[in-house]
């Protein structure tokens, strides 16, 4: 029986080498680089951006007649921040690529301080190579900002679990806080990583550090929940479009029981609001869908439909499976597809449905079949966006036979799962839980992608260290 550990792991790659300066370097480079490839497609005329512009407006002047649609509580209002220095996309630009510089450092001093990953090189090239999260950040969205404050409570979580330092922990809490603002969904998985921390307290002086991390973050977003008060008399947490989220999200089953679509404005869900609250849709637009008596109707009506045919419902959980599969991260907007502004944009979305029903004949033939159009510029945007979509697949891919290996050894009792990575663990499953049984978008998945890396490596290395 030889034994093969993971600190012989440092020695698999030992040609692949990259010091630190070297790295942080190349970093800024390959932001550059991929900043660079995306800008002529970057804009503010999408993702809600005019909302925003509607809070900032808000802010400058606490005039109510600033917003459009009465009663606002969509989108949650974190990303009028930026709003607030204009809509200059160079600036915004540089604001969010330089935190995701700033956190990729901090990230790999923590990463060294505490020995985390024996092949820090490796793992440093990984990052590199991984275009889904540059590019992810060059969009003008809340999901950037909000993913990379995640990630920096993420790092100091860990490097409170290394330390003990309280005052690490509060740092933690105040950048979840801060989160929440940008994306509050995030709110219920602060309240499950509390929970594990306290599964490993001892004392009821710890407890009370402890349960701080929730209390903190509860107070930025006070602001939210009296600003929320004002306008419907309830103070909310979060704002009010998990309903549309989950009843769209039934349509990502094809030809589904429900004849529900898996777009925002779904004829079905048009039909049933109109019915209920005798509007005419067609003419309102779809921000002012997200009130929170349409919100609670159509969560209403999801959980009527899945009660209803749960054979349905379960059957949509193991196609959304297959998207997660198939389709887990981010893959830019490189070739300006959020507009359909590439040729032979017909024809490239049908390839894409036709790789998610594994119909790969009828995909070649289509491929044989197409009058191209595309040109040289066109044809280097669509292989960038072909590399980041397959070398995400590889690294979910990866991540998940990792886990599963791990699972097993761990139930054989051959291995167990630190903090640290139980609490990794916990942010990964609760956002494949997401994408199950909600809505997948790669956009969503690709705020943790980072953390896939991590635990891939933690979890490669683990394996490594049983008896071969």
């Amino acid at each position: 029986m030889k034994t093969f550990s993971a600190s012989n792991f440092i020695n698999l790659n030992s040609n692949l080498k990259l010091s630190k300066n070297t790295y942080y370097i190349a970093v800024l480079a390959v932001i550059t680089f991929n900043s660079i490839l995306s800008f002529e497609n970057i804009t503010f005329d999408l993702y809600f951006n005019n909302l925003y512009e509607e809070y900032a407006n808000y802010f400058k002047t606490k005039d109510l007649n600033s917003f459009s649609n009465s009663n606002t509580t969509f989108p949650i209002w974190g990303y009028s921040l930026f709003h607030l220095f204009g809509k200059s996309v160079i600036l915004n630009l540089l604001v969010q690529q330089l935190f995701t510089f700033i956190n990729l450092i901090i990230l790999d001093i923590v990463i060294r301080k505490h020995k985390l990953i024996y092949n820090i090189d490796l793992f440093r090239i990984t990052i590199l190579l991984s275009s889904t999260w540059f590019l992810f950040h060059t969009q003008m969205w809340p999901k950037s900002p909000a993913s990379n404050l995640l990630l920096l409570g993420i790092i100091l979580l860990i490097d409170y679990c290394k330390t003990k330092k309280y005052k690490t922990l509060v740092l933690s809490a105040v950048c979840f806080g801060i989160l929440h603002n940008f994306r509050s969904e995030y709110f219920y998985l602060s309240i499950l990583i509390m929970l594990l921390l306290l599964f490993y307290d001892n004392k009821v002086y710890n407890y009370l550090k402890t349960s701080s991390f929730l209390l903190i973050q509860l107070i930025f977003l006070i602001p939210w929940m009296v600003f929320t008060f004002n306008q419907i008399g309830k103070p909310l947490i979060s704002s009010t479009n998990s309903g549309h989220v989950f009843f769209i999200g039934l349509g990502q089953l094809p030809n589904n029981i429900w004849g529900i679509t898996p777009i925002d404005k779904d004829p079905l869900k048009q039909e049933l609001l109109e019915e209920k609250f005798q509007k005419d849709y067609d003419t309102i637009p779809y921000s002012s869908w997200n009130s929170i008596e349409e919100n609670n109707y159509l969560k209403e009506e999801f959980y009527n439909f899945v009660i209803n045919h749960p054979k349905e419902w379960i059957k949509k959980n193991f196609y959304a499976i297959r998207l997660l599969i198939l389709d887990p991260f981010y893959v830019g907007n490189v070739g300006n597809f959020q507009q359909n502004k590439i040729s032979n944009i017909d024809e490239i979305r049908k390839l894409e449905v036709l790789f998610y029903d594994f119909k790969f004949r009828k995909m070649f033939d289509l491929i044989y079949e197409t009058k191209w159009q595309i040109n040289a510029k066109e044809i280097i945007q669509l292989l960038i966006t072909v590399y980041t979509k397959l070398f995400g697949i590889m690294i979910f891919v990866a991540f998940l036979i990792s886990f599963l290996i791990a699972s097993y050894k761990m139930l054989q009792k051959k291995i167990v799962f630190s903090k640290v990575e139980k609490i990794l663990l916990t942010i990964i499953i609760y956002q494949i839980a997401i994408s199950i049984l909600a809505f997948h978008m790669p956009v969503y998945n690709s705020s943790i992608y980072i953390i896939y890396l991590i635990v891939l490596y933690l979890l490669f290395q683990k394996n490594l260290s049983i008896k071969q």
